[in-house]
């Protein structure tokens, strides 16, 4: 329901705008309306009938979302000589989330893993006198040995967190890291843990070795000499099938690259944007400016109210269709559904709207967008964001009400998109043809208004130009 639904026979029929059909209230819900086709008297009462924007709280109550923290330590990383800085951002953001100020933060629950081409887990049971460590060597297959101590309370295992931090800079290569480590690997690990758990979460990756993907080399000489340049930009089919499981479970990954990388290198960025975590990237952490922003970076990840097992559904006037849905998310089975694994305040989408008919002026059109999504403790709730417009059969009236910044941010995700699947010429062919048609339309729009036959030619446009100077 929205406040866009309309009421006849005194409230005991409604109209909806998305499906352009009356129905009949059932008699549990009937209220009547000031007069035949007024509002309903208990509209106040009502916010899905009164305001635009609303939320539901469900019943249901899932597991809360924990934070999960992957920790490099190939040979690379141990002799990039940052580690030890890494630790200690870690150490002070844990601290600050275990403030005594009675945040809820602090019941966060956080698990620890190290990696190289190697899984390290720590039972970080506070029933334990100290953290154990658990190896995995078969990573092909991963299989958890134990599920216990792998997800703790933060106020229960920040002592234990930090014993942990205070060793790994400490820690001796084992293997040799100058074939690199594939990016899946921690980020099939965290998964595993999550999916042990049932629980959402963030999973934060703090990687240096030379990023590799799976079933690829870390080969550059591929970047330039491929012919199929496109299929450079795109996902590996095992970066998406992860990715698809990482939507399934509501884990965002965060990836911190630590180390420059090779140009034509793997690209890291396919996993964390396709499930609603961010790429950050730095070189070395050696000067202080990578420094600060690493700092900032780290704290606002974790701090920052998320979402997960977002999905999010568009419901449009009758006459209206949702033709396109542009961002990072995976491709869903229609442009007005998608499935998100986590979202935040920056999680941006852009929505393209089309019709093939004209629009019902009196009525005009409604939207609306349902977003339903899990909380960090685990609560679920559905939010409501209804917006009517107004339609007009005169473009006058359009280009008086449209926004420019919201054109040309549209224009660029949909561009944005695109470019990985289709030619650069063919997209700036197609924006050109699209902007010359709308400037076209104002041309004409404008001589309209001024009583100019534009089809006419020139000498009709001089001679209303002479009488606009008189």
């Amino acid at each position: 329901m929205c406040p866009a639904m309309g009421w006849q026979d005194c409230g005991q029929r409604f109209y909806c705008p998305f499906c352009g059909k009356l129905s009949e209230v059932p008699w549990q819900h009937y209220q009547p309306t000031k007069g035949v086709e007024g509002a309903r008297v208990d509209k106040d009462k009502r916010p899905e009938l009164s305001v635009g924007s609303y939320e539901i709280l469900h019943s249901q109550k899932g597991e809360p979302a924990a934070l999960l923290l992957a920790i490099d330590v190939s040979a690379s990383a141990l002799r990039g000589g940052h580690l030890e800085f890494v630790t200690q951002q870690i150490h002070s953001l844990l601290t600050s989330l275990n403030s005594e100020d009675g945040d809820a933060l602090s019941d966060v629950r956080v698990g620890l893993m190290t990696y190289d081409s190697r899984i390290h887990l720590y039972n970080l049971s506070p029933a334990l006198s100290r953290p154990h460590m658990l190896v995995i060597m078969e990573t092909e297959d991963l299989q958890l040995p134990v599920t216990d101590g792998l997800l703790v309370s933060l106020k229960d295992c920040i002592h234990s967190i930090d014993s942990v931090l205070q060793l790994i800079p400490q820690f001796s290569a084992e293997c040799d890291g100058s074939s690199g480590v594939p990016m899946e690997l921690p980020v099939k690990a965290g998964l595993a843990i999550l999916q042990a758990l049932s629980s959402p979460g963030k999973l934060l990756i703090f990687h240096t070795a030379s990023l590799i993907e799976m079933g690829h080399t870390s080969s550059s000489s591929g970047f330039f000499g491929s012919n199929k340049p496109k299929s450079i930009f795109q996902p590996s089919e095992p970066a998406v099938s992860l990715a698809k499981e990482c939507v399934r479970q509501g884990c965002g990954v965060h990836l911190f690259v630590l180390s420059q990388q090779d140009v034509g290198g793997a690209w890291p960025g396919h996993i964390p944007y396709l499930s609603g975590g961010a790429l950050h990237t730095y070189s070395h952490l050696q000067g202080e400016l990578d420094r600060e922003r690493f700092t900032s970076d780290l704290k606002t990840t974790a701090e920052t109210h998320t979402g997960y097992k977002a999905e999010l559904r568009i419901f449009v006037s009758k006459d209206l269709r949702v033709s396109g849905c542009y961002g990072l998310f995976l491709p869903g089975p229609a442009p007005s559904q998608v499935v998100m694994a986590s979202l935040d305040q920056w999680t941006t989408l852009a929505v393209e709207l089309s019709h093939t008919r004209g629009l019902d002026e009196k009525r005009g059109v409604a939207i609306q967008t349902v977003l339903s999504y899990s909380t960090r403790t685990g609560d679920r709730r559905t939010r409501v964001h209804t917006l009517t417009l107004r339609c007009s059969p005169h473009l006058q009236d359009a280009f008086r009400h449209f926004q420019a910044q919201t054109l040309l941010t549209f224009y660029c995700k949909k561009m944005y998109c695109a470019v990985l699947e289709r030619p650069l010429q063919e997209l700036r062919e197609e924006l050109q043809t699209e902007v010359t048609e709308a400037l076209a339309l104002v041309s004409q729009t404008l001589l309209l208004c001024l009583g100019v036959d534009w089809t006419a030619g020139p000498t009709s446009v001089s001679a209303s130009s002479s009488r606009l100077h008189q």
